[in-house]
């Protein structure tokens, strides 16, 4: 029995995950320190249409402090060509003085793109701005890409064509340097494309969640993928 036990014992201990140390490197860079709270690159919060897309951008903050969550099962149908906002999706945040924050947003709709008629490969798009600066990964700022919500399929898409779809979003919101709290715009917006130039695609959506939270402190960093 003695040798039974012991033969448990060393194949439970083999099979368990090796438990490694984080190094100082690890600590300093992905935990949130006062050291670092505030450390951020203005190219990196500033949409410059000249910059060069980056490979990836980390965030890192503290813990989140505060969540605001709208809801809606109205159904709504636009063809816009040109973004809209979302009714009812538009709400603020308010930063306190001397503190920067990482807004964090999800937005979850049960969805529908179709377009009859057409074959043209067409989609149609959400984005959520912060401060009137669209939240990351912005699709958007590196044209003609833009971030595709739900799609036409070719106008293989009908009108029952019901789907659920979701996109997350992030944003650092700098106020570390300012004597009082800062009010900050949040919105959805939607709209359509139209590639060959006839009736453009309908866009529908219904049972909308848009969760906004916000993180205390924000670092953003990009970074270097090495294929």
């Amino acid at each position: 029995m003695k040798t039974l036990t012991t033969a448990l014992f060393i194949t439970s201990t083999l099979a368990a995950p090796l438990v490694l140390a984080a190094t100082p490197n690890e600590i300093r860079d992905l935990t949130p320190q006062p050291s670092l709270e505030y450390k951020f690159a203005l190219d990196d919060l500033v949409a410059l249409p000249t910059a060069e897309e980056p490979d990836a951008i980390r965030f890192t903050s503290g813990a989140h402090y505060y969540k605001q969550a709208i809801t809606s099962t109205l159904p709504r149908t636009i063809s816009s060509e040109k973004f809209l906002t979302l009714p009812g999706s538009r709400s603020k945040v308010v930063i306190p003085a001397g503190k920067n924050a990482l807004v964090n947003l999800a937005f979850t709709a049960e969805s529908r793109c179709n377009e009859p008629g057409s074959m043209a490969p067409d989609w149609c798009e959400v984005r959520i701005l912060v401060d009137g600066v669209e939240a990351s990964p912005q699709a958007s700022r590196f044209g003609p890409d833009t971030y595709a919500f739900d799609s036409t399929d070719g106008g293989s898409e009908g009108i029952s064509s019901w789907e659920s779809h979701a996109m997350d979003r992030h944003h650092c919101v700098i106020n570390s340097n300012s004597k009082v709290a800062k009010s900050v715009p949040v919105e959805v917006q939607w709209k359509v494309t139209n590639f060959d130039g006839g009736a453009a695609p309908q866009f529908w959506l219904d049972d909308w969640s848009f969760t906004i939270q916000l993180a205390d402190g924000c670092r953003q960093e990009r970074l270097k993928v090495d294929d």
